[in-house]
């Protein structure tokens, strides 16, 4: 899978977890990438998976995915979709 075709895929999968309200939510940033990894699929390596969240991060299309809830003890990780991130995935593709 090249990288356009990962990101689209990411894209595609964050945004159908946002429909039905069901983001990434884990206790940390491997542990999220081995969720994402297992429903983008196994023959989809974990570093690309990593460098495509950067990539979406950087453009805007994510939220920051550290988070530290109010009351909470310690950080976690929440991959969603930012509305710009909505958007692009939308996008009709090549």
């Amino acid at each position: 899978m090249n990288d356009a075709a990962l990101r689209d895929a990411l894209l595609q999968t964050l945004l159908a977890q946002a429909i039905i309200a069901q983001a990434i939510i884990a206790d940390t940033m491997e542990a999220g990438l081995d969720i994402l990894g297992d429903r983008l699929g196994p023959d989809v390596p974990r570093t690309t998976i990593a460098t495509a969240v950067q990539e979406v991060l950087a453009a805007g299309w994510v939220h920051d995915p550290v988070r530290l809830p109010q009351g909470a003890l310690h950080c976690h990780w929440h991959l969603e979709l930012t509305p710009l991130g909505c958007q692009a995935a939308l996008q009709p593709r090549p």
